[in-house]
């Protein structure tokens, strides 16, 4: 909003996501050269993307996720080899463990066979 001789804007975003937790703890410790550094990225921002500025230029906001597909993948995969080579053996009717079969390399092949995941 533009006021006689200064502009005022109100920004606000829900603290979703890592990058969006650390923008705005990072603006809170400025304190009050939020503004200053607010004006200072926007006009880098503009000086790298003049295009936005043209008649009907159109501003063109891509969000980037924290972790590449790739990066999932491999976080899921690690958890279900850690859970399933740490999971207890199953019991037989009388209560009694089995002695498990499964082995590191077979939990390997299973996980690599999960297409659920692609």
């Amino acid at each position: 909003m533009k006021t006689h001789d200064k502009y005022r804007f109100s920004l606000q975003w829900k603290a979703e996501t890592a990058e969006k937790v650390q923008v705005g703890e990072f603006l809170e410790s400025l304190g009050n050269r939020k503004s200053e550094f607010v004006l200072l990225a926007v006009t880098e921002y503009l000086n790298t993307h003049p295009e936005v500025m043209d008649a009907g230029g159109k501003l063109q906001i891509v969000v980037k996720p924290s972790y590449t597909q790739e990066q999932v993948m491999e976080i899921v995969l690690a958890v279900l080899k850690e859970e399933m080579i740490g999971a207890k053996p199953p019991s037989d009717a009388s209560g009694s463990e089995c002695e498990s079969t499964v082995s590191e390399d077979d939990i390997d092949e299973m996980l690599n066979n999960l297409d659920i995941f692609k």
